[in-house]
Formats: structure tokens, sequence, C-alpha cells
């Protein structure tokens, strides 16, 4: 009975690792990589163009053989537009096991998530998220586009110098930190600039009657208004202006783009918003993605910034993962934080000590169909 008792476990023991070594090595296979941003709710009106340089990005890495040979297997998560709906995204990816994140876009999105992936030890890369706080969360969180402080200061600049304002008024979208903190780091730069704040009107995320506020902007005359909210309530904002006759220019930080067409049509004409890229700044990189880019899915009428930051992030962590020479976490995230001059589509990256790229900014102009490329700030020069 006792060797029949022996069998039976060296039977179960070699099923065992009959049945797990397939797991094992199909694991091998792949390296996981979530992408987190708003596929419903408020954001979901550009999760293509969140997307679209990722997905790109990651097409290229496994024409080329993967990273370090194995293929790169992208996650797509949806955060529901929310700060709750991010952190139960960042949970799903650490659950999935996944070697790094790229996201998210709205910077309460990523502030939200970021303590996650921290605490988990995975990198994760932000496109878009332009709040200082997003980054001083931890030492594994990185970005690849600059943040408010400079875009910022480049509006303020641009408003004083090359529009003559002395006037502003700043209107706020309180539901965004996006909007709360580059509102704030206009304001004081501006004021630096000898300009006057008239008046900080606010507004909810999903408003989409201003008439009230607008109302009290036209009796205080501003030069500029200053309005760094995201693409739906900043097109109605300046669409509803218009029809009531205000026709003071609005300025805007990188939460604009030519998706406001959409929603505002021609009476964006003749308004400013900074922005990470333009197709027609002369990097050689961008020229060559441009190129590649429409080769592949044809020409782009909307080329916004969030299509090249995509591509950007997704070729900054093959960069790492390629000098890390491994796929732990902890050595790529190592090897992140040693980036410098990484020449990238959108302009030449190099992380400082908390993650944020040194890079240079746009400016960018409304016309009546597309936004006009005007000229780009370089970093060292706010």
């Amino acid at each position: 009975m006792k060797r029949f008792y022996i069998f039976i476990m060296i039977l179960c023991t070699i099923a065992a690792v009959s049945f797990s070594a397939p797991a094992k090595t199909q694991a091998a296979e792949t390296i996981k990589i979530a992408s987190i941003y708003g596929k419903t709710g408020d954001a979901g009106s550009v999760y293509d163009y969140y997307l679209a340089g990722i997905r790109f990005g990651v097409e290229i890495i496994n024409q080329q053989g993967g990273m370090l040979g194995k293929k790169v297997e992208l996650i797509e998560l949806d955060n529901r537009s929310t700060a709750l709906g991010s952190k139960l995204a960042a949970k799903k990816a650490v659950n999935k096991g996944v070697t790094a994140v790229i996201g998210s876009a709205w910077s309460s999105h990523s502030i939200a998530m970021a303590p996650v992936l921290q605490a988990a030890k995975i990198p994760m890369i932000s496109t878009i998220s332009t709040n200082p706080q997003v980054t001083l969360i931890g030492d594994y969180i990185f970005r690849v586009c600059f943040i408010d402080p400079f875009q910022g200061a480049v509006m303020a600049n641009f408003a004083i110098n090359d529009l003559k304002a002395k006037k502003a008024v700043v209107l706020i979208n309180t539901g965004s930190k996006y909007s709360l903190g580059l509102a704030r780091v206009f304001a004081e730069k501006y004021q630096q600039l000898g300009g006057q704040i008239l008046w900080e009107g606010k507004y909810l995320s999903e408003a989409t009657d201003f008439s009230q506020i607008l109302e009290k902007v036209k009796k205080l005359e501003p030069d500029v208004i200053f309005a760094p909210g995201h693409v739906r309530d900043s097109a109605f904002l300046i669409k509803q202006a218009r029809k009531k006759g205000l026709q003071t220019p609005f300025l805007g930080g990188d939460g604009w783009g030519e998706k406001m067409y959409e929603y505002a049509g021609d009476t964006l004409d003749g308004n400013f918003y900074s922005n990470h890229w333009h197709k027609e700044v002369d990097f050689k990189k961008s020229r060559l993605f441009v190129k590649a880019y429409q080769d592949r899915y044809g020409k782009q009428d909307d080329f916004t910034s969030t299509i090249p930051l995509g591509y950007d992030a997704v070729m900054l962590l093959a960069e790492a993962v390629t000098r890390a020479n491994s796929l732990d976490p902890g050595q790529i995230r190592d090897a992140l934080a040693a980036i410098d001059d990484f020449q990238g589509t959108t302009g030449t990256i190099s992380l400082d000590q908390n993650g944020d790229p040194i890079k240079s900014a746009v400016i960018l102009k409304f016309g009546k169909e597309s936004a006009i490329y005007l000229k780009a700030i370089d970093p060292l020069k706010k």
C-alpha cells in the first residue's frame, strides 16, 4: 500500500510539471504593457487619439522583433474618465502582471493611478498629464510631456509680449486638476510680468451653458481670456462667447486640440494654445514619424500631439529596456531615470530628477479649419 501511494504522488508531480510548463513558456513569449485612458465618459471622445500613437509604437516595435526578442502585448484598460476608474484600472494592470503602464491623459487620472503603480514598483509613463504632482508621487513615475510651470510661463509670456495683453480673466474647470494647476501657474507668472488678473471664474466639468460666466467677462473687458480646459468644455465656452459678441482672444493649454472644431467650428479662429508638437516642426524624428504614420494610416487631417506623444512613450520604454538589457521593472525604472538627450518625435527628451522631460513647447493658432504652427519655445527661454 505504501508503494502505491508513492507511485500516485510521482504521477501527480509529473502531471503538475506537464500542465504548468506550457503556461510558463507562453508567459515568457510576450511582455505585457497596459495603457490606461478614458474610453467611456468625458475623455472618451478623444480616446482613439490617445491610443493611436501607442498602438503604432507597439506595432513598429513588434515588427522589429519586440523588446529583447519578446513580442509586446498591449492591454488597453478603460478608466471611465474618472479618478476612481483610473485607480481601479491601475490595480487591474498590476493583477495582469504588466511590466509597465502608459497613461493616463488627464492629470487627475494619472495622480489617482500613480500611487498604485508606485507601490507595485511598476514603471508608469504618462503621455500628456502636465500637473507637476504626477511624478512627485514616486520614483517609478515618468512622463514624456512638459509640465504646467513651463507651459503656464510660456502662455503668460505670449500674452504679455506677443499679444500685448495687460488685463486677463482666467476661467477654470474645477473638476480638472490639470485646469486648476495650469490656471494657478499662468496667473502667478502673468502678474509677475506686470499683467493684471481681473477675475477667476469657475465652472464644473459637465457644464454646457456658460451664459452667466460670459456675461461677467464681457463687462470686465479683458484683453485676453485664459481658459485651460479640455476639448468639449473649452469649445462650448468659445462658441458661446462668440455668439454673445465677445471677440476677446482665448488662450489655452495642451488640453485643447483640433478635435474642438467638431464642437465649435470656425468660431475657434483667432485663438491660441500651447502644445507639445505640430506636424510642421522641424525635428528629424518628427519628419520620419509623420511619413511612416501616414504611409501606414493615410493622410491625417487631425494630427494631434497625443499621437506622437504616445509613440514617444513606447519608444522611450523600449530604449530603457534595451539599456537595462532586462525586463525586470526595477532595472527598467533605473534605465528610464538615466535617459538623457533621447531623440523623440516631439523633440529631444532629457528626464530630470523627478522624471519630467526638459523639452520645447510650441504655440499654435486656430485658423478657420485647422491649427496653424506659430513657433517653438526653448525650455531655457520661458
